[in-house]
């Protein structure tokens, strides 16, 4: 079993990795899982009943625009000596269709990455609902387990930036 350690020293969170013309459709920027919300076996939006929420939030802190779960995955889990490892992973989204009224229909989404494509700096985006999620890894440790690459599941972190889609 062969083990690596990815870290990022400069990650994009804060909006400072974001052209002009993104900036201006800035909605937040977020670190998960440090700014998710333990679901604790119960919803947090429309997610529950483990891992952690995050609540994207108008930069004014008013109503909740979306949802971002840290998280879920697909394939087979094992325990691992040091921890527990999987195959890929899921972070699940959700954003409103209008967000200027607040009360629009919410649309879920969500962004998934293998093992073998987290390292740090790999990014992914979607568009879920009027939001565009930019997902980006900070920091993961993988590992090969029968020739298969993992990612060990306490170590995942990432950047998520939060864009109001184009008009």
């Amino acid at each position: 079993m062969a083990l690596a350690v990815v870290a990022v020293l400069g990650a994009g969170c804060g909006g400072g990795g974001l052209t002009p013309e993104e900036q201006e459709r800035w909605v937040g920027s977020y670190r998960l899982p440090q700014d998710g919300v333990e679901n604790n076996n119960a919803p947090v939006g429309p997610f529950c009943c483990s891992g952690k929420t995050l609540l994207v939030r108008e930069p004014e802190g008013e109503g909740v625009l979306g949802y971002a779960h840290f998280y879920s995955w697909e394939g087979q889990a094992y325990n691992f000596e040091g921890g527990s490892g999987a195959p890929d992973v899921l972070l699940r989204l959700s954003g409103r269709t209008q967000l200027d009224a607040g009360v629009g229909e919410e649309e879920m989404g969500h962004i998934a990455f293998t093992a073998a494509e987290l390292k740090a700096g790999a990014s992914k985006r979607q568009r879920v609902g009027a939001l565009e999620y930019l997902v980006t890894v900070d920091r993961v440790e993988t590992l090969d387990h029968d020739g298969r690459p993992y990612f060990r599941m306490d170590s995942l972190e990432v950047s998520v930036d939060v864009l109001r889609v184009k008009d």
